[in-house]
């Protein structure tokens, strides 16, 4: 079942403990996706549920569970890569890093929101102040973001699997 399709919302995601990197991800392309180190599987179950979210495991036991039919995906493969290819064929995600896309901070999860350059002066170190445009902050944690040479390496991961993506972040 493709939780996208079926609410016509976009979908929300729970990552398990093992989905790290794969919740850091999604986070990047805008998706809505709670993660935490440390919780136990009862407790990630019922945040999945409370919360309506999409819950990602790579622990098939937990899947099993009846009370998460058609609402989660049992994760294949140990490589972020494959990870990701498998929800864009599963669930059809968008693998693009493209506007009007609602980026996400890495960190905490909320959604970034744009800072005009003269604001975001004093925020980042020198170098980047004058190397750098664009700028968005994550009103939560207030960790500053902008398109570094870090996004190029996203945009060519991403481009090896799904094609051309936008070059600018903000």
């Amino acid at each position: 079942m493709d939780p996208i399709q079926q609410s016509g919302q976009p979908v929300r995601f729970i990552a398990d403990a093992m989905l790290g990197r794969l919740a850091h991800w999604l986070r990047i392309l805008g998706y809505d996706t709670a993660y935490e180190k440390f919780i136990d599987d009862d407790l990630l179950i019922e945040r999945a549920l409370r919360e309506n979210r999409w819950l990602l495991t790579r622990d098939s036991r937990l899947a099993r569970r009846k009370i998460l039919r058609n609402r989660h995906t049992l994760i294949a493969s140990d490589s972020l890569d494959d990870q990701l290819r498998q929800l864009r064929q599963e669930l059809s995600i968008d693998l693009e890093a493209k506007q009007p896309r609602r980026y996400r901070c890495v960190d905490c999860n909320a959604v970034l929101t744009p800072v005009p350059r003269d604001e975001a002066i004093p925020l980042v170190p020198p170098l980047v102040a004058h190397q750098h445009q664009t700028f968005l902050q994550c009103p939560e944690c207030h960790r500053m973001f902008w398109p570094g040479t870090h996004w190029d390496g996203i945009l060519n991961r991403l481009a090896s699997m799904n094609g051309t993506v936008d070059r600018d972040p903000a």
